[in-house]
Formats: structure tokens, C-alpha cells, sequence
């Protein structure tokens, strides 16, 4: 068997390794965030004659969502370490693109450039870090799964944050520029330290180009659908049935039907189906879909109850919101360690798919006199329900697939949670513009996050519900069993159970 490039790393080099890796994952995060605040300065000083401006965050999360499931796949077929330097390289070209773009027209088109490279910071990034942190060496897998989600937690909340400062006072072209030094250094030592470690077969097989073209055509369509659906920036969200909308859906749709038997006559599949005969990894993947559906009302909808109902300022609701990011980060920290201290992510995801929906169906009594204080609660809750999506379902994703597939697999994770979110805010513009067509009161916010997010939450319980146990094969825990060891393993020939 050939030795494994990443076994005989010395700690510090794999240190430094790692934080490179969370410094893609984090510029990818940041930039999905970053713009909305600058929107204003950008407009002023670029110019726009419509609601264009709108796609400067849609297409980012359309080119860098379509390209994760490419770069996951691909990276299992050819190898990890080229793709992310291809990605990084693509991300950061279209950061300078952006901030030295003259038009909103170049700018759109920049930030679709820099989408793409985007998808596969956060997809590889991930993977990367599990070659380099598998179960056997637990301790170093928990403090990396904590690191990454308060990584993205920062990106979540900090891209709003760094996106006004910026704007403010150093201008906002400079909000895309910031990324150059950090990338810069991320690719510097990704290149220096990061040994190349490929598959130890070439894929035997044509390139399956009908189902990319497919995939990332279906996927466009359902995403462009789900983000004109979920969009109030021309006042009241479009319904499920205008043209434009139902067309994108049903369209993207039909060809992700069209990509089923293309996938069973290819060489080489894009999107491989016998994964999701798999039980287990069909189930995760609807569990994350749904705790994504659950969880983005809260994080939309509550600041909003804050600044309109509370007459809180947008700082004063941000800092109220903590409690939901701290719950994220413990709840995240506490699933990895539950996870592979007791071998099992079972218990610890239905756990907090519960917790998840205690804490958002709390919000059927919020009222315009609710305490700040039993706010902060139920937004605890909620976090720590919410912890287990980001790190628990990846952790158990990873391990329910043979390690020749886990980069696909890991993408595959990546993209429901994307698209449970864009259709989680879809279905709450609806319900809030159906409680309300003036400013949102506190029952049309309140009933609005308990739906969506006490439904989706059971839904997700029931996917979890649904799948077998994946044991995790850690020192320590009390499930070894040989085929997740294998699996856990970072040897290119591993194979993980049938689940």
C-alpha cells in the first residue's frame, strides 16, 4: 500500500496547513455576506438604472453553489490540492475584478467569476481538513470542527459588519480587495506545505460533460427560482406561480430529471446514483436541507422583529442575536466531541434537530412586549439544534461513504444545506406577506420563524430518524467498527459500511 502523504506531517506543518484551509473556508463565507451593507455606496458611486444591483449577491451564491458539486466530485477523482489552488486562483481574480470594476454590469459579472471559485474554497477546504484530521485523531477533528463554525459564524455576521466599516470609511471597493492579502497567504503555504496526494487510479472512463452541463443548468434554474421567490427588494415577494418563477423551478427540475438516466449510461458519473442508495447519506442529506430550511428564518426574520416591532438599532439587534450564534458554535463543538467520544451521530443530530424545534415553534408567542431576556433563550435553543447541522451531519456524511467518494460527498452536504436555505427564505417571504402586506408585526415575524422552522425541524427529525447509525471510529469511543476504520482512514483505496 502506498504510505499516505498526510500521515507523517509534522504537527506544525499540519497546523499551519489547516488554518490556511479555514482561511478559504472563510473568505468564501465572508463573501456571500459582505456586499449587502455596501449596497448603497456601491450604487451611489457605480450606478445602476434598475433593481440589477440585486444579482451583485445572487449570482455569487448561483455560480459558487452550481460549482460545488464539480469540484466535489472532481477533487475525488484527480486530487484535492490543484482543484483548491484552481479555486483560490479563480476566487481571487474575480475579487480584483470587482473592486476595480468601473459598471454594475462588470461587477455583476466579476462576482459571478468570483462565485465560482468560491465553490470549491469552502467544499475542498472542508474535505481537506477531514483528510488531515480523520476520526482517528479526534482531538484535533473536534478543535478544527469548533474553529470552522465559529469560522462561520464570523462570516455569517462579520460580512455585514466589514461590508459597512469598509464602506464607510475606507470605501467599498476595498471590501473585495481585503481578500488578495489573505488568499495571497492562504495560496503561498497551501503551495509550500500541502503535499500533492492523488487517487491511486486514474478515472478510466470519458469525462461525463452532458451531466455537468445538465447539473449546473438544473441547478442555475431551481436557485435563480428560489432567489427571485425569496426577493423583497422590489416590495412583496413574487409568487410560487408567476411565470418567471414557476418557469425557473419546473424548468431546473425537469433537466435534474434529465440528469438521472444520463448519470446510469455515463463512464465516468458527475453525480454518482448509487450514493443515494445509500440510506444514510440519502437521509443526512435531507436533514441538512431541512435544519437549513429551519434555521435561516431565524437569522433573517429576528433582527428584523428587533429594529421594526422593538425599535432596537441595527447594532443593538445584532448584539441581541448572539445567543443564537453561541448556541450555533457550542452546539457545533458539542456534537463533533459527543460524536466521536461515543462512536455514534445518531443520538446527538436527532438531539438537535429537536432542540431546533423547540426553540423556533417558542416563537408562536412572541408578542411586541416579549422580554429581550426569553428572546435570548429560545434563540439558545435554537443554536444548539442548529450546532449539529454544521458539523455532526458533515462529520457523519463523511463517514457513511467509501473515502474514494468523500469529496463528493462532502459537496453534495455542502449544496442541500444551500438550497434549503434559499427555499427555507422562499417560504418564509411567503408567510410573512401573507400575515401582513405593511411592516412585519410581531405575531406575522413570530409565526412566520415557529413555522417554518417547527416543521422543517420534524421533518429533518424524521429524515434522521430514517437513517442507520453511522459508527465512528475514533480513539476512545465505544464503536469500532473495522469498515468505518477503513473508512476513516485517509488511504486512497479505503471503503466506508453500506448504510
Amino acid at each position: 500500500m502506498t504510505p499516505d502523504a498526510y500521515d507523517k506531517l509534522a504537527p506544525r506543518r499540519r497546523t499551519l496547513i489547516t488554518f490556511a484551509l479555514l482561511g478559504c473556508a472563510f473568505l468564501a463565507m465572508l463573501d456571500g455576506t459582505v456586499v449587502g451593507t455596501a449596497l448603497p455606496r456601491i450604487i451611489e458611486q457605480v450606478g445602476d438604472d434598475g433593481s440589477s444591483y440585486v444579482w451583485l449577491v445572487t449570482v455569487y451564491l448561483l455560480t459558487s453553489s452550481v460549482s460545488v458539486p464539480v469540484y466535489g466530485r472532481f477533487s475525488d477523482l484527480y486530487g484535492r490540492r490543484r482543484l483548491l489552488q484552481g479555486g483560490l486562483a479563480v476566487f481571487l481574480l474575480g475579487s480584483l475584478a470587482c473592486g476595480l470594476a468601473g459598471s454594475m454590469e462588470i461587477l455583476i459579472i466579476s462576482r459571478a467569476v468570483q462565485g465560482l471559485g468560491a465553490g470549491g474554497l469552502l467544499t475542498l477546504g472542508m474535505a481537506l481538513i477531514r483528510d488531515l484530521h480523520p476520526p482517528s485523531r479526534a482531538e484535533g477533528l473536534i478543535r478544527m470542527q469548533t474553529v470552522l463554525a465559529t469560522m462561520m459564524v464570523l462570516g455569517m455576521v462579520g460580512g455585514p459588519l466589514v461590508g459597512g466599516l469598509l464602506a464607510d470609511h475606507a470605501g467599498w471597493r476595498w471590501a473585495f480587495w481585503l481578500n488578495l492579502p489573505i488568499g495571497l497567504a492562504a495560496a503561498a503555504i497551501l503551495t509550500l506545505a500541502l503535499p500533492d496526494r492523488r487517487p491511486a487510479k486514474a478515472p478510466a472512463g470519458r469525462l461525463d460533460a452532458a451531466g455537468i452541463l445538465l447539473l449546473t443548468a438544473g441547478l442555475s434554474l431551481v436557485l435563480t427560482g428560489l432567489s427571485l421567490k425569496g426577493n423583497t427588494s422590489a416590495g412583496l415577494p413574487m409568487t410560487w406561480t408567476d411565470p418567471t418563477v414557476a418557469g425557473c423551478l419546473l424548468g431546473g427540475l425537469a433537466l435534474l430529471a434529465l440528469l438521472i438516466p444520463v448519470e446510469r449510461c455515463a463512464e465516468v458519473p458527475i453525480l454518482p446514483l448509487r450514493l443515494f442508495r445509500r440510506r444514510t447519506y440519502a437521509a443526512l442529506l435531507a436533514a441538512g436541507f431541512f435544519f437549513q430550511v429551519a434555521a435561516l428564518p431565524l437569522g433573517v426574520f429576528v433582527p428584523l422583529y428587533f429594529q421594526y416591532v422593538r425599535g432596537y438599532s441595527a447594532t443593538v439587534s445584532g448584539f441581541l442575536l448572539l445567543p443564537l450564534l453561541i448556541g450555533m458554535t457550542l452546539g457545533n463543538r458539542l456534537t463533533a466531541a459527543a460524536v466521536l467520544r461515543s462512536g455514534h451521530a445518531k443520538p446527538a443530530l436527532l438531539t438537535g434537530a429537536g432542540l431546533l424545534t423547540l426553540g423556533t415553534a417558542a416563537f408562536f408567542t412572541l408578542g411586541t412586549a416579549t422580554s429581550p431576556a426569553l428572546t435570548s433563550v429560545w434563540l439558545l435553543i435554537a443554536g444548539l439544534g442548529t450546532g449539529p447541522a454544521m458539523g455532526g451531519i458533515t462529520i457523519a456524511t463523511q463517514n457513511c461513504v467509501p473515502h474514494d467518494d468523500m469529496g463528493t460527498a462532502t459537496a453534495g452536504s455542502a449544496l442541500t444545506k444551500q438550497i434549503g436555505g434559499a427555499f427555507g427564505l422562499a417560504c418564509a417571504q411567503s408567510l410573512i406577506s401573507h400575515h401582513t402586506a405593511a411592516a412585519p408585526t410581531a405575531s406575522a415575524i413570530g409565526s412566520t420563524v415557529a413555522w417554518s422552522g417547527s416543521i422543517a425541524g420534524l421533518l429533518a427529525l424524521a429524515a434522521l430518524l430514517a437513517m442507520r447509525n453511522v459508527p465512528i471510529s475514533a480513539p476512545g469511543s465505544r464503536s469500532a467498527a473495522p469498515a468505518t476504520r477503513v473508512a476513516a482512514s485517509a488511504a486512497p483505496t479505503a471503503g466506508g459500511p453500506a448504510a
